[in-house]
């Protein structure tokens, strides 16, 4: 899990040095994978990721104010939301994501350094707010402890296992177990819950393509020039380094992976019983 952090963070900080914004999460692609493979494109989808949220956000019968965003990383998305008039409290188990979102956070703004299941606060929030924080979470535990925290309803951007594929540990199971799991609670209606597998998907395209065809090369030179120039440098560096750096210019076939392997819901849900 903290290999897990690590690589988030990673992202956020490239997101933030590149775009601004610091979203860690993955791109969405509503016209499939654009004609230009780069950064910005990536870019630019994260947003179009964020203003769908938002989008899922304003459907939740009731309206909603107050949100809880579990899982919320560096603070990107709670940073927007902000912006945009929500009051957002924020849990995550990263203390050090959780620096960097107390960093950019109006001052006051509530981080909790806690598992979702441990978190334990009086405030009492609309909506609970899953962007890709859900599958993370075992899965009746995470209905539970949402039951006790979302006055209105709940919010969930991020990918179940498919029939074959789930983990057995109750995380990152699949949408027909938690479709299950939501109505034997009895709590909470579906309002709505929609693939978007393949607008999420060209992420991954991106990502191999900048990978294998940007930053393989600029390596393989940057390896040979060091050898030439620094020996004993490059000795030192090959042996830490060298069996990672051998990994970058390798197909994966990530993209077609993920797809067979997860469906990407975007799912909202309503309290039964909420006032309108």
């Amino acid at each position: 899990m903290k290999l897990k952090f690590v690589e988030l963070e990673a992202a956020a900080l490239m997101s933030e040095v590149m775009f601004g914004h610091g979203f860690a999460h993955y791109g969405y692609f509503p016209n499939g994978i654009p004609p230009v493979l780069s950064a910005q494109s990536l870019g630019a989808a994260q947003m179009a990721y964020f203003e769908k949220l938002v989008e899922a956000i304003g459907t939740v019968p009731g309206g909603v104010t107050r949100i809880l965003d579990v899982g919320s990383g560096t603070g990107a998305n709670a940073r927007v939301l902000i912006e945009r008039g929500f009051d957002v409290a924020c849990v995550s188990p990263s203390r050090q994501m959780n620096e960097m979102a107390r960093a950019k956070l109006p001052q006051g703004t509530v981080v909790v350094d806690a598992m979702f299941e441990d978190f334990d606060r009086p405030e009492r929030h609309d909506l609970c707010l899953f962007a890709e924080s859900f599958h993370y979470i075992d899965l009746e535990a995470a209905l539970a402890k949402t039951a006790l925290l979302a006055d209105k309803g709940v919010v969930i951007f991020d990918y179940f296992r498919r029939q074959g594929f789930a983990h057995g540990d109750g995380t990152r199971g699949t949408h027909a177990a938690f479709v299950a799991a939501v109505a034997r609670q009895g709590v909470f209606d579906i309002v709505s819950d929609e693939d978007m597998t393949a607008a999420i998907t060209p992420t991954f395209v991106i990502h191999e393509y900048l990978k294998n065809d940007k930053v393989a090369p600029f390596v393989r030179r940057f390896r040979a020039e060091l050898k030439r120039a620094y020996p004993w440098r490059a000795f030192v560096m090959e042996k830490l380094l060298g069996r990672t750096l051998d990994k970058l210019g390798r197909r994966t076939g990530r993209a077609a992976s993920f797809a067979q392997e997860h469906e990407y819901r975007l799912v909202v849900l309503a309290r039964r019983g909420a006032k309108p």
